[in-house]
């Protein structure tokens, strides 16, 4: 039953077309240098010392708190 509604489907899809090349692919799912601002900011992983600067600084603490593999992965 599966086999007949994949070839239907695929009978149906559009056919395939040149793309752009493998280097403009890679180059359009590369993070752009404005989207790497993530880089510049100073990461801490002791709480305390973090809450110490931010404290002195003014600035607000950003917590990244997860249960699990940070990937996803189980």
């Amino acid at each position: 039953m599966l086999i007949p509604l994949m070839a239907a489907a695929l009978s149906l899809a559009a056919p395939l077309q040149a793309g752009p090349s493998l280097e403009g692919r890679i180059r359009s799912v590369m993070p752009q240098a404005s989207e790497e601002k993530w880089l510049t900011i100073g990461w801490r992983t002791d709480l305390g010392a973090a809450r110490k600067e931010a404290a002195k600084t003014g600035k607000p603490l950003f917590l990244w708190i997860m249960n699990g593999h940070p990937l996803g992965c189980t």
